[in-house]
């Protein structure tokens, strides 16, 4: 069995309660595998092999019919933030429903950036999106982590309404068609094999801190060498160079490595 998500974003806890904690969201139109039921509770695996603990109300079945007509339909990727979603075409004034960033939306028809897309219920409905600049996918990682600056840091998050540090660079990179797990510690073992020096490093090249116990805690994606765009307290950027105003000398010390995103661009999103 089947679900989607059928909400902006759905938090994904620990355990079948609140009190537990939220270990990463599912977006709407992410399909996700039921693997067990507890009254209200739903646990579900996510298409990047994240499992949780979510409520039934965030989620949809997903019906045979439902999963056959969306494999038919082109999808069109929310890379904007807020998104507003409305129920009648050409009408302005206030969104009926939102979509978050990374959402990909199944959509029958497209002009001037104006999709007809399909919701979760099977609802038509409308919303319009400029497409991403024409840049390559280390600039287009770079412009996206941008729009997220000043985001505050939520602890499982991976929107623009809050994210951790992974979370924002498997959201960036996912928008830039390169599939990175969920956590830190998954992450720089896709990369293990390709470590670069600071001043080699190039733009969208990850940076990974670990702790006293060599721990991979943090990731940071790097902007210009030696600045860094991370999620710590908020989406922000801070620099290697102890010269410079935003220096931290605290990831400065906690850094494990840097490694080069350069066998990744070319693959397809998964």
């Amino acid at each position: 069995m089947k679900k989607i998500i059928k909400i902006p974003f759905a938090n994904f806890y620990e355990d079948a309660s609140f009190s537990s904690q939220i270990v990463t969201q599912g977006v709407m139109w992410e399909i996700a595998a039921v693997l067990d039921v507890r009254g209200d509770w739903v646990r579900l695996r996510l298409p990047d092999g994240y499992e949780g603990w979510t409520q039934n109300f965030s989620t949809l079945d997903l019906s045979e019919a439902m999963e056959s007509q969306i494999g038919t339909l082109l999808r069109v990727r929310i890379h904007t933030p807020h998104l507003a979603i409305r129920f009648q075409s050409g009408v302005e004034g206030p969104r009926d429903a939102v979509a978050a960033m990374g959402a990909a939306f199944p959509y029958f028809r497209e002009q001037d950036c104006r999709y007809e897309v399909m919701m979760p219920d099977g609802k038509h409905a409308y919303l319009h999106q400029e497409a991403l600049p024409d840049l390559g996918p280390r600039e287009i990682i770079l412009h996206l982590a941008a729009r997220l600056l000043g985001t505050a840091y939520f602890w499982g998050g991976k929107t623009e309404n809050g994210c951790d540090c992974s979370g924002i660079t498997q959201l960036s990179f996912g928008l830039a068609g390169i599939a990175l797990p969920r956590d830190a510690s998954q992450q720089i073992k896709v990369l293990k094999e390709h470590p670069v020096k600071l001043s080699e490093a190039e733009p969208g090249d990850l940076a990974f801190f670990q702790n006293d116990n060599g721990r991979i805690t943090h990731v940071a994606i790097m902007r210009n060498t030696p600045e860094f765009i991370h999620s710590s307290g908020e989406v922000k950027l801070n620099s290697f160079d102890p010269a410079a105003p935003h220096y931290s000398e605290k990831l400065d010390r906690m850094l494990e490595g840097i490694y080069s995103i350069r066998m990744l661009i070319g693959k397809e999103l998964s």
